[in-house]
């Protein structure tokens, strides 16, 4: 299809016809670090993003963030914009909201009866490939031909996540890969603290005030896009879903099985890129293995695409390779996610059906099974071979100065051009290896009300009792409170066992949580005392915790008459 061009003349007409035009012909594929002329399209001044206007040596701050949705508000009527937070250093992370009509409530979008994606970048700053390319699709579903994605789904879309990271200026020094863009924020937010390692344990103002807009809009699907740093793989994009062994399998299988195959074949039919699983391999040549665990996509629930899927809905992370341009970047991003958003659009109905199915049937397992103790659910796993794939690879990759220059880039003929295929074993499947039962419920004494704070902003239900009352269970009786290293962060692990099944009395205030909920797959996880990453690990009731002690909260199977 050839690309578009129009001239000055006609910019009067961009705004209501402008479009990026999917730009593949005769099944082209793009490798290294080429991408489509013109692939951008022509638009005003005023509606060409950072990026683009710097020729993508630049990316955006938080305050150019703001002037460009309030360039698009004066140029659409299907635009809302909530705060999610304000920050620490006291700067609002927007969140665009796009519908077609306008809706401006989370009320409006449940009356309208359609789903919400949420699509998220920025998270750490020096990824932010993620938040350009968001730019560009809010541009293209408002402005240009994308307003049919809006008639089946409403688009909530966050930019930057992590505004004062994002803000945090430091000059780019190739580490993760290309020297674009030249000026970047930084990982953490201005505590120090990595946004996406605090999903459990929600001690930040972000990602409270991300979790309250998430319970408020409950997306069918959330997204959050990185980037992967230097690696020696030949995708210009890659993915990956929940791999949390307790979140319900429906949800993380339709993603994996039926729209990751469908959305990559869009991408190359479309954009002219090949893109597939979110993982690394090794520096041997030929490489054997394909894993989840190279890439750092650990089975634990910090993360947030992780942590989202034990809530029964669907979540994927996007990374790119670090290497290529950050035009490059900026496209395989903007490719995936125009073509995810086809798919949601062309499949709403199916995928919410997905997910009340795993609502209902979470619900109805912890009624007929948690009472006998014969439902159990996984407190840990690992990634085991789902068979033999072919993987386009690079042999080397390697990194050196420019001539002439203190910048860091990769060596010209060093993971460019077209890659090989190289088969391996693909170790990406996520398999339990420890479970427990599945309780009917837990209760915990009003003195724990910041627990039960915590499990509510995790949109977990929880009420107190308002009479003293009897309820059959186990409490788990501590013998060693150990301190392990995993991951980089210590996690607090419990050694000690449940008692048999007794009866006892807790008083009127008492906090339960009634698994019969939705969220009993997120609450089970967060609450079990030998949950791999949960309130545990992270150390949110270290200092309810001690040797010889009884872990405070009581595991029970019915309330006894």
């Amino acid at each position: 299809m050839p690309i578009r061009r129009f001239s000055i003349a006609s910019a009067v007409l961009l705004i209501a016809t402008a479009t990026i035009v999917p730009p593949l012909a005769a099944q082209r594929v793009f490798w290294g670090d080429s991408v489509p002329r013109g692939w951008t399209g022509e638009w005003p001044a005023e509606l060409r993003t950072v990026a683009e206007n710097s020729r993508f040596t630049r990316t955006i701050s938080t305050l150019q963030l703001h002037e460009y949705i309030n360039t698009l508000k004066w140029k659409s009527d299907r635009l809302h914009v909530i705060r999610m937070f304000t920050s620490p250093l006291r700067k609002v992370a927007p969140a665009l909201v796009l519908s077609k009509p306008r809706v401006t409530s989370a009320q409006e979008a449940r009356a309208s009866g359609k789903n919400v994606i949420f699509l998220m970048g920025n998270i750490h700053p020096p990824e932010p490939e993620a938040a350009e390319a968001l730019l560009l699709v809010a541009r293209e579903l408002l402005l240009g031909k994308g307003a049919a994605l809006l008639d089946s789904q409403i688009v909530v879309i966050a930019p930057i996540f992590n505004v004062d990271g994002t803000d945090t200026f430091v000059t780019q020094d190739g580490s993760l890969g290309s020297v674009t863009p030249h000026i970047l924020g930084v990982r953490e937010n201005s505590e120090g603290l990595d946004l996406n390692r605090d999903a459990v344990k929600l001690t930040t103002v972000e990602a409270n005030g991300l979790y309250r807009v998430l319970n408020e809009w409950d997306p069918v699907l959330f997204l959050d896009g990185h980037l992967m740093s230097r690696v020696n793989h030949g995708y210009a994009n890659t993915y990956g879903t929940v791999t949390v062994p307790a979140a319900h399998p429906g949800p993380r299988e339709y993603v994996h099985d039926q729209l990751f195959p469908a959305v990559r074949e869009q991408v190359r039919a479309k954009f002219g890129l090949e893109v597939f699983t979110h993982a690394l391999f090794g520096r041997e040549w030929p490489p054997t293995d394909w894993s989840h665990d190279r890439a750092a996509w650990t089975v634990e629930a910090k993360f947030v695409v992780n942590d989202y899927g034990l809530r029964n809905r669907m979540a994927i992370i996007t990374e790119t390779p670090g290497q290529p341009t950050f035009e490059r970047r900026v496209y395989a991003q903007y490719a995936y996610f125009m073509a995810l958003l086809e798919y949601t659009n062309a499949h709403a109905s199916e995928m919410r059906s997905v997910v009340k199915r795993a609502d209902d049937e979470t619900v109805a397992r912890v009624v007929a099974g948690a009472e006998s103790g014969s439902l159990r659910n996984f407190l840990d796993g690992e990634y085991r071979s789902r068979g033999l794939v072919d993987i386009l690879a690079y042999r080397t990759n390697v990194a050196e100065y420019l001539p002439g220059t203190s910048a860091l880039g990769t060596r010209p003929g060093t993971a460019t051009g077209k890659p090989e295929t190289v088969r391996m074993e693909d170790l990406t499947l996520p398999v339990g290896t420890r479970d427990a039962p599945v309780p009917r419920g837990y209760l915990f004494a009003a003195t724990l009300s910041e627990i039960a704070a915590k499990l509510r902003a995790h949109n977990v239900t929880v009420r107190t009792l308002d009479r003293a009352t009897r309820f059959d269970g186990e409490a788990f009786s501590i013998s060693t409170v150990r301190t392990v290293r995993r991951s980089g962060y210590d996690m607090t692990t419990l050694d000690g066992a449940f008692s048999t099944q007794q009866v006892r009395e807790f008083p009127a205030g008492t906090f339960v949580v009634d698994l019969a909920q939705p969220m009993a797959n997120a609450a089970f996880y967060y609450l079990e005392p030998q949950a791999r990453d949960g309130f545990v690990g992270w150390g949110v009731l270290d200092r309810w915790l001690s040797a010889g002690s009884e872990y405070p909260v009581f595991k029970y199977r019915r309330e006894s008459k």
